[in-house]
């Protein structure tokens, strides 16, 4: 067993890394997280990777390359594709560029415009490249694509009160609760979203944006008000 880790950490790392499960005990950044917290107390990385059997030490280096995403967008982040968030491998690419805000705008693009893994970097090496910015660099890898089709993304803050209790769950419980809250609020428009301790995130297509469009003041309240109601019958 990893140092550093309980019997239960080590077995959620286990049971998420390494593996093609479809459903997986912890999110990517949660996998990190437990991986810095073993090799804190002295695992190398080629010990967490044989342990999890990763290809090697770089796998593990790539998962700890999370933990240089701003705190507020990590929820982001999930194993492959799914709506509301961008790919592990994705996020690490992001991971690359030095300022926090080009991490921000760099997700929010990707969730905006259903990027993938190779436009993401793309859009990357551009920005590292050049002085152009994140939205520039963004409509240069755009019009290669022969189709364009844009997203809705609403991103809102969790009210203080609800912070401390959604941060003492683990990002897929998060995600459930949080998908009952949007479905409440927004009805039968398809939406995907991941939802932070601080922060939550939907993103849809144009029905979305019509829903944006008539409760722009409200949206955020509603939200955090299902959130409780959800948070209260848990």
């Amino acid at each position: 067993m990893l140092p550093g880790l309980t019997a239960e950490e080590h077995k959620r790392l286990i049971l998420s890394v390494g593996t093609h499960r479809g459903k997986r005990l912890i999110s990517p950044v949660e996998a990190a997280v437990l991986f810095a917290k073993a090799q804190a107390a002295g695992a190398s990385l080629a010990e967490c990777a044989k342990t999890v059997q990763l290809d090697g030490p770089t796998w593990v280096g790539r998962f700890l390359s999370l933990l240089k995403l701003p705190e507020d967008v990590r929820h982001l982040v999930d194993w492959g594709r799914a709506a509301g968030a961008v790919t592990f491998t994705a996020a690490a690419e992001i991971a690359r560029l030095d300022s926090g805000d080009d991490q921000r705008g760099a997700l929010q693009t990707a969730l905006a415009h259903d990027l993938s893994s190779a436009e993401v970097r793309q859009l990357v090496q551009l920005r590292r490249r050049s002085r152009h910015t994140i939205e520039e660099c963004a409509a240069a890898v755009l019009k290669m694509r022969p189709r364009i089709e844009v997203k809705h993304v609403f991103v809102g803050s969790v009210t203080p009160g609800l912070r401390a209790r959604l941060g003492g769950l683990g990002q897929y419980e998060r995600d459930h609760l949080f998908a009952g809250a949007a479905r409440k609020v927004v009805g039968s428009v398809r939406v995907g979203g991941r939802l932070g301790a601080e922060r939550f995130t939907l993103v849809g297509g144009k029905d979305f944006g019509e829903v944006i469009a008539a409760k722009k003041n409200v949206l955020e309240a509603e939200i955090n008000e299902a959130l409780a109601t959800g948070l209260g019958g848990a």
